[in-house]
């Protein structure tokens, strides 16, 4: 579960990605909302990095860029010089502060998430809600020039980030 050089500029200032987890660059319009006129929507578009898992550091880059108008990039690079890239939509239920996705692909993420954002839109924390241990911290970045423009697009044999 993860998200990365020179750094490009957010629109707006978010996930655990294990399939198998600001900078706006596709994605970042910034036209509607990814569940109608909701605060919460709004707080999570933007661009997050990982930067825990478990309560742990990582040794990976992940980067999640969450666009207002409900589509995601996903960029992780993990043991690979190269960022893969992943795609999709989600949607938020602010009642419970829920984020759930699904891949171009179709695929669902594994799980939704229960999300935190903290009031100074700096730190996202995003649990589980099917394995409340699983927790994944990100705090507000910006996706690095290397990611987007040294990425590849993801194939049937990557891992899934969410």
């Amino acid at each position: 579960v993860a998200m990365l050089g020179c750094m490009t500029a957010c629109n707006d200032v978010t996930i655990n990605l294990d399939k198998g987890n600001g900078n706006s660059t596709e994605n970042g319009d910034d036209n509607g909302g990814n569940s109608g006129n909701d605060e919460n929507a709004v707080e999570l578009a933007g661009c997050w990095y990982l930067v825990s898992l478990y309560g742990s550091e990582v040794d990976v880059d992940i980067y999640i860029d969450f666009g207002k108008d409900g589509k995601f990039v996903v960029y992780q690079r993990i043991e690979e010089l190269a960022y893969t890239t992943f795609k999709g939509t989600y949607t938020v239920d602010a009642e419970n502060s829920v984020v759930s996705g699904v891949y171009d692909d179709g695929e669902e993420w594994l799980s939704d998430y229960n999300y935190v954002v903290d009031k100074e839109n700096k730190t996202l924390t995003l649990t589980n809600v099917d394995n409340p241990a699983e927790v994944a911290v990100y705090e507000a970045s910006k996706v690095p020039a290397s990611a987007t423009t040294k990425s590849r697009s993801a194939s049937i044999s990557d891992v899934k980030p969410l």
